[in-house]
């Protein structure tokens, strides 16, 4: 069995697979991506430390329909791969508790899990090809996904603190003008998807992507976009273009999530919520809640007295 591939320079490397790329470190010292990145800025060091390769007892990653869905669509879209080399295509009639009249099917999935394939039902595939269906339809969002090479892994260092960065956008476009990144979403109306974009940290994503990219490629220009399909009919596609300001808002908490995961590299020590020097925190009323109680307050409904 030959050892796994090990990056040691900054570069673009092809080949590396996706459970790859998420379950080991595939760099010479530890590295950090995006999701690293937006898990320390919403939790903390520790939080990161336990999900990360450097934990010999990191739990394994569990399937969910979401996760199966984003990475079958990521498939036919990107890379037009038989979806059934990665996932198992359950029959339309399964029933996992029928386990007489199904034990063959039952069979058939415990295997292809063990195998590490992803497990999907038919009812699933079949939104799936709609909505790769709709992608494909779709004249600017096919020309973006397929101007240049998908799944690429980078892998950069961070020109402050030193410590590897990685990236794996969807698309590394040949002209590096446009970098897009392929999304689903229940809602993709604008007021909808904006808070939804700031909430799972898509702004985060792409000013570390930008980043990367820059570093191995050069100071110029790009802009990154979002390609996102609804996932009912009738599986509208859209594309946004994120603002460059907000992008720019979004690397002071890139850069703060760096600083960290730097420090506790050097210090071997991974901070929860509260620092060991102030073990104990305050925890107010939210201004919301005070405000409240404060209307009441001049209703003459709360009193002091």
């Amino acid at each position: 069995m030959s050892e796994p591939f090990i990056i040691s320079e900054p570069g673009a490397y092809p080949g590396i697979s996706a459970d790859d790329y998420h379950g080991r470190e595939i760099c010479d010292a530890p590295s950090i991506s995006s999701s690293g990145l937006k898990l320390i800025t919403k939790k903390t060091p520790l939080h990161y430390w336990w999900q990360s390769a450097m934990n010999p007892n990191r739990p394994l990653q569990k399937q969910s329909r979401a996760l199966n869905l984003g990475s079958a669509l990521h498939d036919l879209i990107l890379l037009g791969s038989d979806i059934g080399k990665a996932f198992h295509i359950l029959p339309a009639d399964f029933n996992p508790r029928a386990t007489a009249a199904q034990a063959e099917q039952i069979a058939a999935r415990d295997y292809a899990i063990k195998k590490g394939k992803r497990v999907l039902s038919k009812a699933d595939f079949d939104t799936l090809q709609a909505m790769a269906e709709s992608v494909m339809k779709h004249e600017l969002a096919m020309a973006l996904v397929t101007a240049g090479t998908p799944e690429m892994t980078l892998a950069a260092k961070d020109p402050i603190t030193g410590v590897w960065m990685r990236a794996r956008p969807d698309v590394l476009p040949d002209t590096m003008e446009i970098i897009p990144d392929v999304k689903t979403a229940a809602d993709a109306s604008l007021d909808v998807y904006e808070r939804a974009a700031t909430r799972f940290g898509y702004f985060q994503s792409a000013a570390h992507y930008l980043d990367v990219i820059e570093q191995l490629y050069g100071e110029e220009k790009r802009r990154f976009v979002l390609i996102t399909i609804e996932k009912e009919p009738p599986y509208c596609v859209v594309i946004d273009h994120l603002d460059d300001a907000d992008i720019d808002y979004a690397r002071l908490r890139n850069r703060a999530a760096l600083n960290k995961f730097a420090e506790a590299l050097k210090t071997g020590v991974w901070p929860g919520y509260t620092p060991a020097d102030k073990p104990i925190r305050p925890l107010q009323m939210t201004n919301y809640e005070r405000a409240l109680i404060n209307q009441a307050i001049d209703r003459g409904e709360l009193s002091f007295a």
